[in-house]
């Protein structure tokens, strides 16, 4: 599976829920799934579990109690945003996030099996990453994109977002996005060579891209 990623206690929690069957309907997705799972490129802290079937609180606050067992923590918290559930973990001086959201967004692609676990496809987190970049800035989710452009053109990853949000995304839109990548200094702990500059010279090109094909219509 290449480089190690995952860390000993989010091993714990990923095998913890993928034998649980109060939350079966759960994937793993996010950074901590492309890097533990598929690049293996940079260092992720939390948790993401989505699950496209509704599901009842109780039987996520069940697993939850079980992870805090199975970490031996200190404490557990809990938060509800919206259609997340966010749960926090500290033990000793480390607070450890795991989070399940139900995410009514059918996958492209089926899920993977890893070690009984289903994680989302790699084509999947980058249509979300995509999304997510056009939604918010952070410099670990231009990061992330980055790589999964390597293997996936912008133009399908658009292409999957129209099929997946029902959302057309703009070219001026997405340009005026990605070049938010010069507000970016530094980088997420990174497993694999990566400079800032690099990274910007990436998007930058993309964007000009971008600008032709706005004036190309």
């Amino acid at each position: 599976m290449g480089r190690e990623i995952l860390m000993p206690w989010q091993k714990q929690v990923i095998q913890l829920v993928a034998r649980a069957a109060e939350v079966s309907s759960f994937y793993l997705t996010g950074g901590t799934a492309l890097a533990g799972y598929y690049l293996h490129h940079r260092r992720s802290e939390d948790l993401d579990f989505f699950s496209f079937e509704e599901f009842e609180l109780a039987a996520v606050e069940a697993a939850a109690k079980r992870i805090k067992e199975e970490l031996e923590a200190d404490e557990m918290r809990f938060f509800r945003r919206y259609d997340r559930r966010q749960f926090f973990y500290r033990q000793g001086d480390q607070e450890y996030k795991v989070e399940f959201t139900q995410y009514p967004f059918k996958p492209l692609e089926p899920p993977n099996l890893f070690d009984g676990m289903r994680v989302d496809s790699k084509f999947d987190i980058a249509v979300n990453k995509l999304m997510t970049v056009v939604e918010r800035f952070d410099p670990k989710d231009f990061v992330d994109l980055y790589f999964l452009l390597q293997e996936y053109p912008l133009e399908r990853v658009r292409e999957g977002v129209r099929e997946k949000f029902g959302m057309k995304l703009d070219p001026l839109v997405v340009g005026s996005e990605l070049a938010q990548v010069r507000g970016i200094y530094a980088l997420p702990k990174m497993t694999v060579e990566l400079t800032v500059q690099e990274l910007k010279d990436f998007f930058a090109d993309l964007v000009k891209t971008l600008r032709a094909e706005v004036l190309e219509e």
